[in-house]
């Protein structure tokens, strides 16, 4: 996953990372182990959909963000 396109995605919308953590359906810290794929935790097939909707992502972006 590359997480610094992530987070840019999250700056450019004027969103912070609980912004999108609830607009998502997660908590925060959850969210954030996510994010640092932390215990290999990773963002599920429903959540990544929810993000290329809130940030209207191409097809192309969301594979160079969460598939990379």
């Amino acid at each position: 996953m590359n997480v610094n396109m992530l987070k840019g995605k999250i700056k450019e919308n004027d969103m912070t990372q609980e912004d999108v953590a609830n607009k998502i359906g997660l908590s925060l810290s959850r969210f954030n182990a996510k994010l640092n794929e932390t215990g290999g935790a990773e963002f599920s097939l429903g959540e990544v959909r929810s993000m290329k909707k809130l940030f209207k992502l191409q097809p192309e972006q969301v594979d160079q963000i969460f598939f990379t």
